[in-house]
């Protein structure tokens, strides 16, 4: 019985035609299903949806994370409710999803999930190389990789909630300078180095990024000249991340909503050892090339 990874996420969209034929036609993404102004889109390679698209802004409306079994709801249930955090429990509410338990994040009420898929939808393991839908499936994110949050002015709550009630691990926190509060912070309930990361901010932000697994440098080349060529241009990237040292580039889709591509994500197998606390006032602590830090940025543990 355990917390898996990242399954989906559901984002409003400015337009979701429009939203649609970026993800088919310029992503590669396939759609796979309609319900009640909803379009649910996959990577191909897992059997259910990656992302959900709603008209109706910007922003995440919902994110899910995959549970071995329904002990898993069970208990989570319980653990969540315990909190004082009211939790919703639905079936078969979208493609590809048996059950799941649902609750509003603190404190900006994001809706977490967590999802028990289809037993047709899971498998022992999942062949990139074997994907039954997707286009471009030559050319398209593997998977989904990892979803941020923005939560609020400081990020603390979301980070206590999370490791308290639904056993995430913190595997790097940025500290406001001063350590007046927490600027951010990268979290996950298996050994990739993040499957939910949250960054403060305004009271109306939800989202900060999506992002989606591409397996290294030339492949996400290869995914930014097709994006280009979608009319859409790169924010920032490619480069290294210092905080996580994985493979990102960074662009903003026609819906508005900010996607990153995602390569070479590290591993945590020491959940004990963790997190690294980095301070935000030092020189650096954000560099595209960092990694690793030197020791001098590095303000406890």
């Amino acid at each position: 019985m355990a917390l898996q990874k990242l399954s989906h996420a559901h984002l409003r969209v400015k337009n979701l035609e429009e939203s649609v034929r970026f993800h088919t036609t310029v992503l590669g993404l396939e759609e796979i299903a309609r319900q009640d102004g909803t379009v649910y889109l996959t990577c191909g390679t897992d059997g259910t949806f990656d992302v959900a698209v709603t008209e109706g802004g910007t922003g995440v409306i919902s994110f899910a994370i995959a549970a071995d079994d329904e002990e898993d709801l069970k208990r989570y249930t319980k653990r969540v409710s315990d909190a004082g955090v009211q939790v919703r429990e639905m079936t078969d509410c979208d493609p590809g999803v048996e059950k799941i338990i649902e609750f509003d994040l603190p404190p900006q009420n994001q809706k977490m999930q967590i999802a028990l898929l289809r037993s047709e939808a899971r498998k022992h393991y999942y062949n990139p190389a074997a994907r039954k839908a997707n286009h471009l499936s030559g050319l398209a994110p593997l998977d989904l990789d990892h979803i941020t949050l923005r939560v609020g002015p400081d990020a603390t709550q979301t980070i206590e909630f999370l490791r308290k009630h639904v056993d995430f691990y913190a595997s790097d926190i940025v500290e406001f300078p001063g350590g007046a509060g927490r600027l951010a912070a990268w979290m996950h309930v298996g050994d990739y180095h993040h499957d939910v990361a949250m960054f403060a901010g305004a009271p109306h932000e939800t989202l900060d990024h999506l992002a989606w697994t591409i397996p290294n440098m030339e492949y996400m080349k290869l995914m930014l000249d097709q994006v280009a060529r979608g009319g859409v241009m790169t924010e920032a990237g490619p480069g290294r991340h210092g905080v996580g040292s994985n493979l990102y580039s960074y662009f903003f889709t026609p819906d508005g909503n900010r996607y990153e591509l995602s390569g070479e994500m590290p591993r945590c197998v020491d959940h004990k050892a963790g997190p690294f606390i980095w301070s935000a006032d030092k020189p650096g602590i954000f560099s595209s090339w960092g990694a690793p830090f030197p020791e001098s940025f590095k303000v406890g543990s």
